[in-house]
């Protein structure tokens, strides 16, 4: 036999009850399956009645208008199930339940009282109505069914709203009426009796606990949870939504998993089942085919989910400390006595070895009632200065993650924090039992959502980790590395287990986000459909405001706009990761301020592209460094643009010419003096300088402009070149010099016994620079270790696609260390 509980979702209108009799007839049309059924009131009418029972406490007249409504709402459902005649035999049937309703209605609004006992008499005919309606509509349709009101065999105690549970009693009538019963029963849920017979509730998940009851009392194989959703999930789907339905979970796993949210069911429900050792099953009303969830004790034949996340939005911490609770017995003891002299329940505590101090959660209602209760308890104490007034900390989450093999699978409380920690997400308490059941977080509220999304991925979906990339600048590197997302996407996923979701856009024009992502392969469309401005304060606060999980902004623009905002963002904390120079080439106090930033948040700060686009060079310094060794000398060709000029001249060609090719070539920017002034080189040098633990300031380093004075301010470009040409016989002069020394020019960044430069050099044969060709960059690192051959690093240095290759790979860097 089994017991089946429909709850009020489940039959919240005539069609999804013709779908549960549709559930219900597979039962009948197995013939071998005997089963009691359980239901809660038609969805939404416990609620109403309660405001029918207010409205009448108040004198309100619009009670009968509600009452009436409320009537109408049962007659139609009878309609929409029955035929005319067979609809008419059942209203007659509910008419007395009408009156009763109508009865005690007046009745509160004569007296103007609204007891628990009155409340729960006028509430006890939701469930009487659905199942009298159900019951013999199902009996009109020649199923073999029977109405049972279940106040006539739970018998409680007198405690009206929620009412204990006479077991003894109860089992032995559930057990005798079963006896002499032959039809399929219809229970009424969450109603009872008192010994005087008069009609209790059950309180919270009522009519689960009816059905654990009269499951555990005829001792059946399985007791069925019928609700609006798959069985238990890993969490909570309006908030994660890449959760799924556990298999199963044990009993003490589902009570933990209730205890900190999970709604599907109410742990006190479960008690009568668990003591009988009788398995409940979650079931979905809307996908019957669905297996769902069932809860039963540890068997090794079923194979277990490792863990669920569940949560308790809105709590208050609160701390008492102080030396004198040091060694002092029964400090804990007046604590907690104080708290329930006031009703307070608490949903956490942890206490630190030293007993210095002790911090609780409650609800935030209960917040300044437990420090009012601590300071009147603790009173003398706090005069005395040996224990310090209760601290109480608002706007607080719980997170419990949950699970019996967490036992037996060592690391998961790191990887809960180190997850946690890598997103900038503080714990502000630990509670973790002896049973390992249970690891509970306190968090701040604002960072609820994230979290959860980020141990979910980390805990249940360890194959896959999704990146919420913001990108500002989709220029001719933010362009190219769009497109190269989009065609490695599907590679990254399958090779790397990692989704990389575009979830904010902007240029200089508009902006668009989507938590969802953004269709790459049509983001120029989005971009300029988009109704939203662009403006980088706004794009900073959304995307802040977000709050995604592994968050990374990625600036790809070339000037000031966002760097200011670098700081902020790091703080938030989300990870940045950009080719934009100007940041790392500032000040050295800005240059520090960044790294201890995103140190401090446990976040990544990664700009790889600042020099030699995607060559390893600013990684390969940072190993160097970080593994003791120390730099003596870097010599680097850090412009793909002067790398060109300077291999294409030889005697006889003019350096004008081979500016003007370099710039037709695509090679320079618009503006070929932005190359040639040797500032981009100065910047890329003074970051491989402070990248080497060395204080350095740009004004220091001494700079080879190769624009003429003439032409540094002249408008138009055409100028500038014809001032240019006129400088070809002077770079002739040097050239024709260094040949006759069989010596070739180079513009070379150099740092060496605390000097930096950046100009043109003469080199020989000997030199590693001798043979470069083409727009190659190439770096050399003398060190310590590296001394009588230095390490060179050489390879393509500039362009669009390379660069964008280079973004991408400090993303992934970045996934690696969230991940």
């Amino acid at each position: 036999m089994k017991v089946l509980k429909y709850g009020g979702s489940s039959v919240g209108n005539a069609e999804r009850i013709s779908n549960v009799i549709n559930i219900l007839d597979k039962y009948y049309l197995s013939k071998n399956e005997k089963i009691a059924v359980v239901f809660s009131a038609f969805q939404g009418v416990t609620d109403k009645l309660i405001e029918i029972g207010k409205l009448s406490l108040r004198r309100d007249e619009n009670y009968k208008r509600k009452l009436n409504e409320l009537i109408e709402l049962h007659t139609d459902i009878i309609d929409k199930l029955n035929t005319t005649s067979a609809a008419t035999t059942i209203k007659n049937k509910a008419v007395p339940f009408f009156n009763s309703m109508a009865e005690i209605s007046d009745g509160i609004f004569l007296v103007r009282e609204l007891s628990l006992r009155t409340l729960d008499y006028l509430m006890s005919f939701g469930e009487r109505l659905s199942c009298l309606i159900i019951a013999e509509t199902m009996r009109m349709k020649k199923y073999p069914t029977e109405y049972l009101d279940s106040s006539r065999l739970i018998k409680t105690d007198d405690g009206f709203g929620n009412a204990k549970v006479n077991f003894d009693e109860t089992y032995k009538n559930i057990k005798q009426y079963f006896k002499k019963s032959t039809k399929t029963q219809i229970i009424t849920g969450f109603i009872a009796s008192s010994a005087d017979n008069e009609i209790t509730t059950l309180g919270r998940g009522g009519s689960d606990y009816t059905a654990s009851i009269f499951g555990a009392a005829l001792n059946v194989s399985e007791i069925q949870i019928w609700t609006d959703v798959d069985g238990i999930l890993t969490a909570d789907p309006r908030k994660v939504k890449d959760s799924f339905s556990l298999k199963a979970v044990t009993y003490e796993e589902a009570m933990e998993l209730s205890h900190f949210g999970a709604k599907v069911i109410h742990p006190p429900t479960m008690h009568p089942a668990l003591k009988s050792k009788i398995k409940i099953r979650i079931k979905n009303t809307f996908k019957p085919e669905f297996p769902g969830t069932v809860i039963l004790e540890r068997e090794s034949s079923v194979k277990f989910n490792m863990k669920g996340i569940s949560s308790i939005d809105d709590i208050s911490l609160v701390r008492l400390q102080g030396s004198g609770m040091v060694g002092v017995t029964g400090i804990a003891s007046r604590l907690f006595g104080a708290l329930a002299r006031n009703n307070i329940n608490i949903i956490l505590i942890t206490q630190g070895s030293s007993e210095h101090s002790i911090c609780f959660a409650v609800t935030p209602d209960n917040g300044g009632k437990a420090q009012k209760a601590i300071y009147d308890e603790f009173k003398y104490e706090i005069i005395e200065g040996k224990i310090a007034e209760a601290i109480v900390e608002n706007g607080l989450s719980i997170i419990a993650v949950v699970g019996e093999d967490m036992k037996q699978t060592p690391g998961v409380s790191g990887r809960v924090f180190q997850a946690l920690g890598r997103n900038g997400i503080n714990i502000h308490a630990i509670a973790q039992g002896s049973s390992e059941l249970n690891i509970s977080l306190v968090i701040s509220k604002l960072y609820l959502h994230k979290a959860l999304n980020i141990l979910h991925d980390d805990l249940f979906i360890a194959t896959r980790q999704t990146l919420n990339i913001f990108m500002t600048g989709p220029g001719l590197v933010g362009s190219e590395l769009l497109t190269l997302i989009n065609k490695k996407l599907e590679s990254i996923k399958s090779r790397l287990n990692t989704n990389i979701r575009v979830v904010g856009l902007a240029n200089s024009r508009k902006m668009t986000f989507n938590e969802e992502g953004i269709n790459i392969s049509e983001w120029q469309k989005i971009l300029h459909e988009s109704p939203e401005k662009s403006d980088p304060k706004k794009f900073i606060d959304k995307m802040k405001e977000m709050n995604l999980g592994n968050s990374i902004f990625v600036d790809c623009t070339a000037k000031n706009i966002y760097v200011p905002c670098y700081k902020s963002i790091l703080s938030t904390p989300i990870s940045i990761v950009t080719p934009n120079k100007i940041a790392n080439s500032g000040s050295q106090e800005e240059f520090n301020l960044l790294r201890e930033t995103a140190i401090k948040n446990n976040i990544q700060f990664r700009y790889g592209t600042n020099v030699g686009a995607a060559l390893p060079i600013i990684n390969t310094l940072r190993d160097l460094v970080n593994n003791g060794d120390e730099i003596v000398k870097i010599e680097g060709v850090l412009s793909g643009t002067l790398s060109y000029i300077f291999n294409s001249l030889n005697t006889g060609t003019k350096f004008s010419d081979v500016v003007l090719d370099a710039r037709k070539k695509g090679y320079t920017e618009p503006d070929p003096r932005d190359d040639l002034s040797g500032l981009d080189v100065a910047r890329k040098l003074i970051i491989l300088i402070r990248e080497s633990r060395i204080k350095y300031e740009m004004k220091n380093i001494k700079v080879e402009n190769l624009v003429p004075v003439k032409a540094r301010k002249v408008k138009s470009v055409d100028e500038f070149m014809r001032i240019l040409k006129q400088k070809d016989p002077k770079f002739a002069e040097r050239l024709n010099s260094a040949d006759k020394k069989n010596k070739k020019l180079c513009y070379i960044a150099r740092y060496e016994n605390g000097i930096a430069k950046v100009g043109i050099e003469e080199i020989d044969n000997n030199h590693p620079f001798y043979n470069l060709s083409g727009t190659d960059n190439i770096v050399s690192f003398t060190t310590k270790n590296y001394n009588d051959k230095p390490l060179v690093i050489k390879g393509p240095g500039a362009g669009a696609s390379f660069t964008a290759f280079g973004v991408l790979v400090d993303i992934m860097r970045t996934s690696n260390y969230l991940g």
